[in-house]
């Protein structure tokens, strides 16, 4: 009976054992399976022309890839190969999707790509710049594309396009730009400057620039004055590569330059400065109110914006640009910088001037950058005095002043500082609410924290610099006078008391006792 009983306990752990093999043996099967398939992780689709041919488990260089097929395109044609074609990667997340390996990718666009080969197709050189793309027949085309382009900045032919090997892209790729015609030959004839101890300052310019500017720091009191275009060159990277294209779609050298420099609406954020509106940004950008308010969702022409927002503003600009430096000669007065004397007890907003200093006449040579006919810099690069500026001698803190933050998190802006309903709202205003936590705006001392008639419960700090916060229409306060507080430290909770249209947070700052717009002052 044993005997049965110990046979039938082998027997199982057999069938146990041959069990556990079969399903070791079926998760290596799978396994092997699914080596090729998604597991969980991210993967990058191929799309060719809006179609998904295939997936891969490494994000592809598609330029390689359409590399490769056109090479090999052309070796089965015997000819040219000209593309009409658009590819890209998309990334995806699902489950068991079949992934596959390079060759397996290049294969599946390869047979794509054969049914999208054009007959005709013509060499090429291509111009990109951005979104802007336009062929030519030669390379001679393309410069002269490129010249008719600054030829309205270079009226006397100052200027050449160069063209210069692009590293970052294939052997047959280049970027162009423009140099003074000459400029290479009158580098390799230029002797070195001499040793005038200005080594440091002339490192990484040309020979001849080197020399001009040792020159001249050398000779100060000579009138070695920049006049004229003094440089000139692209706003825009200019790529040129070598292509294949439908004979008809080469570009006329005209047509294409007329089109690069015609001024088209193009989006850009523009962060909110001191004293802007909509209607001085409008101006100042070359819009209007009507749209930037319907590009950024603005209901209403006196919407709200805060120094340091981020709105949409569409200006007026070509696909390439061109910006100019130009050497100008003018007199003007000038004072020279002060002679600042530090004081370590002061916060360094406060100053007095210990002596008056006098205004001084020079003559000025600047350099000035226009882009697009819009100036961009000014630097001056020689001045001679006329009459010399006595600088002033004042007296400034050097202690950084605190800081200011908005009183809590979130809410929704209802009001700002200015007139009101006929009177002056000396505050700013956010809905939220009862209960919200209120912050201390900066570091201070509570001067104040009870019932204030009109402003309900509300908190007033006393802050290292002499201003003043005050916090109203609270529900309830947190904190006594006489009490120190940090900034972000919990003062009290927002509420509606006092004389209050709902829950909400009046906030003001004061300056020498008098209220001022707290958005000014708080980051």
């Amino acid at each position: 009976m044993n005997r049965e009983k110990s046979q039938k306990i082998r027997e199982k752990k057999r069938y146990i054992q041959a069990g556990i093999v079969a399903g070791v043996a079926g998760i290596l099967a799978l396994t092997a399976e699914m080596q090729q398939r998604c597991l969980g992780q991210n993967y990058f689709e191929i799309i060719v022309d809006n179609k998904v041919i295939g997936a891969v488990g490494q994000e592809p260089d598609t330029k390689e890839i359409i590399q490769e097929c056109r090479r090999q395109l052309t070796e089965i044609t015997g000819g040219y190969v000209c593309l009409d074609v658009q590819i890209e990667t998309k990334k995806a997340h699902k489950l068991f999707t079949p992934l596959l390996n390079r060759q397996e990718a290049e294969q599946l666009v390869l047979e794509e790509l054969k049914h999208k080969v054009l007959s005709g197709g013509v060499s090429a050189y291509t111009v990109s710049i951005n979104d802007f793309k336009a062929s030519f027949a030669s390379l001679d085309e393309v410069s002269e594309f490129l010249s008719l382009v600054k030829q309205e900045y270079d009226t006397e032919d100052q200027f050449e396009v160069v063209y210069s090997q692009d590293d970052d892209h294939s052997a047959d790729t280049f970027l162009a730009s423009l140099q003074r015609s000459g400029q290479a030959a009158e580098v390799e004839d230029a002797a070195e400057p001499e040793n005038t101890g200005v080594d440091a300052l002339c490192a990484g310019v040309t020979k001849t620039s080197a020399k001009r500017l040792s020159y001249a720091l050398g000779h100060p009191g000579e009138k070695n004055y920049e006049t004229g275009l003094v440089d000139l060159g692209f706003a825009e990277t200019v790529t040129v590569y070598t292509d294949y294209v439908d004979a008809a779609e080469l570009d006329s050298v005209s047509a294409a330059a007329e089109a690069v420099t015609k001024e088209e609406e193009t989006n850009k954020i523009y962060e909110v400065q001191a004293g802007d509106c909509l209607s001085t940004i409008a101006e100042d950008h070359d819009t209007t109110v009507a749209r930037i308010m319907e590009l950024n969702g603005f209901t209403d022409e006196t919407a709200y914006i805060c120094i340091g927002d981020e709105i949409i503003v569409s200006v007026p600009e070509p696909d390439l640009s061109v910006w100019k430096t130009e050497g100008i000669v003018y007199e003007e007065d000038y004072e020279a910088d002060p002679q600042i004397i530090g004081n370590d007890a002061w916060y360094t907003t406060e100053q007095v001037v210990l002596k008056e200093g006098t205004t001084g006449h020079r003559e000025v040579n600047a350099l000035v950058t226009y882009q697009d006919g819009v100036e961009t810099e000014r630097t001056i690069a020689h001045q001679t005095i006329m009459a010399a500026s006595v600088p002033a001698v004042v007296e400034q803190g050097t202690k950084i002043p605190p800081t200011y933050v908005k009183p809590i998190y979130g809410g929704r802006f209802t009001s700002g500082f200015g007139k009101r309903w006929g009177r002056m709202h000396k505050g700013v205003d956010w809905a939220c609410p009862t209960g919200t936590t209120v912050y201390a705006s900066s570091d201070g001392v509570v001067e104040y924290a009870d019932w204030s008639n009109g402003y309900g419960y509300n908190v007033i700090l006393d802050h290292p610099d002499g201003r003043k916060t005050r916090y109203c229409h609270l529900s309830k306060t947190l904190v006594t006078a006489g009490t120190s507080v940090s900034q972000g430290e919990p003062i009290g909770l927002s509420g509606s008391t006092g004389h209050s249209t709902g829950p909400h947070v009046h906030f003001e700052i004061f300056i020498n006792g008098t209220q001022v717009n707290p958005l000014d002052y708080i980051n």
